[in-house]
């Protein structure tokens, strides 16, 4: 199956990572609160929103030297951390729970010891390549660790039946984006669920149907022991199976075969933000929950 891409995918650091968020969480006092306040994250980190991206009042504090690197980093930049002053800069053009993330993603920039680097300090204007992609990777995990609480998410997960309406329900009460959510739904379940996160192609059927490209999938651990990747696609079109359901109503059934080589009908279902599609796949199953939640007609 295809995995996320380097930036947003699990750092081999994750664990310190967790702890250096758990750390930060403490300090800030932070318990029972949903979703986690902002306020105290930023004041613990010592840091301040500035809550808009003015990159031509930022570029002109650069020196020359880092200059020539921003121009170079920031054609397509959502948000900064100037540690000089320890503000973060945030595009306010984006979504709110975007917003958010990001600003979280900049917080733990902070708070990660190793990552110490300032534009001026580094003599190469530039991290390697391999070293970024690791940076920014340990920031997006910890960013989602401050969203999600590191832990708490997935024991409240347990709670809730396996479905889109769980993870989205889950998605507002932590102030998430929903693409977020459901990534942290599946990543972490304790029960065998995929996630797939699609985008449709340009390319035009006669029929009008859409085929999907298959951006990454996530499997929770107790799907890979079970099905080990069944779905190794790069390319979901109309006459697939998934194509059909992706196609219609959204939602519906298909057949896996499992690593014992068994036939196993699982079930399908599918969200859009806009953005991206996901669909959500898990075994036709009894799995009890103490919970359920259904979207109101």
């Amino acid at each position: 199956m295809k995995r996320p891409p380097a930036q947003i995918a699990t750092p081999e650091s994750a664990k310190e990572v967790t702890d250096e968020v758990k750390r930060l969480l403490r300090a800030a006092g932070i318990r029972h609160q949903l979703p986690t306040p902002k306020e105290e994250i930023l004041a613990c980190a010592r840091l301040v929103e500035r809550g808009e991206l003015d990159l031509a009042e930022y570029e002109a504090t650069l020196t020359d030297k880092a200059l020539r690197f921003f121009h170079r980093a920031t054609s397509k930049v959502l948000g900064l951390l100037d540690r000089r002053s320890d503000i973060i800069y945030v595009d306010p053009c984006i979504h709110d729970s975007r917003k958010l993330f990001i600003t979280y993603h900049e917080v733990t920039h902070k708070v990660l010891r190793w990552q110490k680097i300032t534009l001026t300090q580094d003599d190469r204007l530039t991290l390697s390549a391999e070293c970024e992609d690791l940076f920014e990777a340990e920031a997006n995990y910890g960013a989602a660790d401050i969203l999600f609480q590191c832990e708490r998410f997935e024991e409240e997960a347990k709670d809730y039946d396996l479905s889109i309406e769980s993870a989205l329900y889950l998605s507002n009460r932590y102030d998430s984006s929903c693409h977020a959510a459901l990534r942290r739904f599946v990543e972490r379940n304790h029960r065998p669920c995929l996630l797939l996160v699609l985008t449709p192609t340009l390319r035009e059927h006669e029929d009008g149907q859409t085929s999907y490209y298959v951006v990454y999938s996530i499997p929770s651990i107790p799907f890979t022991d079970e099905f080990g990747e069944p779905l190794d696609l790069k390319f979901v079109n109309p006459n697939h199976d998934l194509g059909k359901i992706l196609n219609n109503s959204g939602h519906g059934e298909i057949v896996l075969p499992d690593t014992k080589a068994f036939f196993r009908t699982c079930i399908v279902q599918t969200f859009s933000n806009k953005f991206k599609t996901f669909a959500l796949i898990y075994p036709k199953q009894a799995h009890s929950s103490r919970k359920a939640v259904h979207f109101r007609n």
